[in-house]
């Protein structure tokens, strides 16, 4: 199943989550989510904006605190500061009520 095929696991993608490679090597921490684009920093506790950045399609697997990247995604590339202030998505996943009355 590909990545873009299940946006619950898109949606479950939070601020300060490790970012792996696919070997298991810490490459930094999300910083922003954006439409194309995951921004890492090196650092969750370095706020100045010297952000790396990947293709959501690089993105492999999402587990519980870490975002784990595709087999073969090269090195991150620099991201262009005009970029950081791409609309971000914080949409979490839909729970659906125990009651979902109208009366």
């Amino acid at each position: 199943m590909a990545f873009n095929d299940t946006p619950s696991e898109r949606r479950s993608i939070i601020s300060g989550m490790r970012v792996r490679s696919a070997d298991g090597a810490l490459l930094g921490y999300v910083a922003l989510i954006g439409q194309e684009h995951l921004y890492v920093r090196r650092s969750p506790f370095v706020r100045h904006r010297d952000w790396k950045e990947a293709p959501l399609s690089a993105v492999g697997r999402v587990l519980q605190g870490a975002v784990i990247l595709k087999e073969g995604t090269g090195p991150l590339s620099h991201a262009d500061p005009a970029f950081h202030g791409e609309i971000p998505t914080q949409t979490l996943p839909l729970v659906l009520g125990l009651e979902s009355s109208h009366a």
